[in-house]
């Protein structure tokens, strides 16, 4: 039998022995020949003095979802503001009625009867105030999104020029609960609280071509240029590139948004006597882009980092705890041992905020500072050897990475090759190779012969949040990350 493999075959029995502080284990007497002899020696490290908050300048949004709205963050009283961009979606299916059958006309063709967006809302964070009245802009984009580009929170479409001069720009009031919808509709099973923008008003094209509304613009688009109707990148290119949400006025409301639709009506003749009404859908959805961007207050965040008597941890605003590995003191004396087993937990500090507004952060990623930005914009899942992921354990509050032994062999093998082929040049190029970030995310659910169960992570932009244990000056107990070594004598 091989040694290496002995030693990862009984890793999994070591986790009992880490709390026990230096002590030896001849335990290798069952198991090997005496030639083989299997020591044990378990030793704990302090690491809350290297523990502090980072804030990050922006985080990567992926294009399942989007949040919309404005709320207080209870814990300071800075505002986030979430607003988002979307385009929308052409199904190989789409298809109109034959444009002979449509009744209504203008310039002589096809015309929409109307034409509006819809919003759909789920998951709002303030469930205490679902009436809280809020203002919103939705603007015409007249530069669409682009694929191969990483979108982050801090991208803005009005700076940057993406909105359309000239193009639509309608205003509308809404609350998460909209009362004026019958409660006979609203409790039906399967129904989202939606947001219904209507764009009936004239609307004048790129080309200065003038409709009665938006929806006889696209319908007239679609009899002209049905190539440009055969799939998204057509449709998203020459007829509409996109819409931008923003927030006006008011506050109260912070709600991810899974679903849009751009819905035409039209009225078509079926026969001499009766006419009937027909409606086109096209949804935003994540087959395109969408991008939320998130607004709040980095002064405020910044005096959160200043504490170093805990740490941490925010989203959407970006506040990390970062955790710095002492991998020299613990290959120190033992370079010639495996380690078997590495532990840290971090415990929770309850503030008292998180039963309202912001939440508790479900999940933690630990990944190594210097590839957190790589990491989640190539859409990588944690591998248990440099990325770990873990959950909250409500019984104990403790966030717990059971083992990250490989994660500190990996880093001691990255430093070495390195410093081995470029000297003490690259130390000084990557001072943190011994740094991990812990960040909060949360899980992609995807159902498998109807069970969900977890298929990746995604930065979170919901609100949520809570501190650590941690910090130069830590009032609490210390965080300790427990090793255990094996070698055989």
């Amino acid at each position: 039998m091989k040694k290496q493999y002995l030693l990862a075959g009984i890793a999994s029995m070591m986790m009992t022995f880490s709390a026990c502080n230096d002590e030896t284990f001849d335990i290798g007497n069952s198991l090997t020949q005496d030639a083989d002899k299997l020591s044990i020696t378990s030793t704990e490290f302090e690491v809350d003095d290297s523990m502090r908050t980072v804030l990050a300048d922006s985080v990567l949004l992926r294009s399942g979802y989007c949040y919309l709205g404005k709320l207080k963050d209870p814990e300071r009283g800075n505002f986030v503001t979430a607003e988002f961009m979307t385009q929308f979606n052409i199904l190989e299916s789409f298809s109109m009625q034959p444009e002979s059958k449509i009744v209504n006309r203008y310039n002589g063709m096809a015309a929409a009867d109307s034409c509006q967006l819809e919003f759909y809302m789920e998951d709002p964070t303030n469930t205490v105030d679902t009436l809280a009245a809020m203002k919103i802009r939705i603007s015409e984009l007249g530069t669409p999104l682009e694929e191969g580009r990483s979108y982050y929170s801090n991208f803005d479409p009005v700076k940057e020029g993406y909105i359309r001069q000239g193009g639509f720009v309608k205003d509308k009031m809404f609350s998460y609960n909209d009362l004026t919808i019958k409660d006979s509709i609203r409790n039906i099973t399967g129904y989202y609280n939606y947001i219904n923008v209507k764009l009936n008003q004239p609307y004048t094209d790129k080309n200065g071509v003038e409709y009665n509304n938006y929806g006889t613009y696209v319908m007239q688009q679609y009899y002209r240029h049905p190539e440009y109707f055969k799939n998204s990148y057509a449709f998203i290119h020459n007829v509409c590139p996109g819409v931008y949400v923003s927030v006006v006025d008011g506050e109260g409301v912070y709600t991810q948004v899974p679903d849009m639709c751009l819905r035409l009506y039209y009225t078509i003749q079926v026969n001499a006597d009766s006419t009937a009404m027909y409606a086109s859908a096209l949804a935003g959805t994540e087959e395109v882009l969408q991008t939320t961007k998130i607004t709040t207050d980095k002064n405020v965040l910044n005096e959160l980092a200043k504490n170093d008597s805990c740490t941490y941890l925010k989203a959407p605003a970006g506040l990390y705890t970062e955790v710095a590995l002492p991998i020299d003191d613990i290959l120190k004396g033992h370079e010639n041992d495996s380690i078997l087993t590495a532990k840290i937990s971090f415990q929770r500090i309850n503030s008292g905020y998180e039963n309202g507004t912001m939440k508790t952060p479900s999940y933690l990623m630990m990944v190594p500072k210097d590839s957190i930005y790589s990491f989640f914009e190539k859409e990588k899942l944690p591998d248990n050897k440099l990325t770990y992921s873990t959950g909250l354990t409500k019984g104990t509050n403790l966030y717990t990475f059971s083992n990250i032994s490989t994660l500190i062999t990996q880093l001691t093998k990255i430093k070495e090759e390195n410093v081995k082929k470029y000297g003490n040049q690259w130390l000084n190029e990557h001072p943190d190779w011994y740094k991990v970030l812990l960040v909060p995310v949360q899980a992609i659910m995807t159902a498998v012969s109807g069970t969900s169960t977890i298929s990746g992570y995604e930065q979170s932009i919901g609100i949520t949040g809570t501190k650590l244990v941690g910090g130069k000056n830590n009032p609490y107990d210390p965080v300790k990350l427990d090793i255990v070594y094996g070698k055989f004598n």
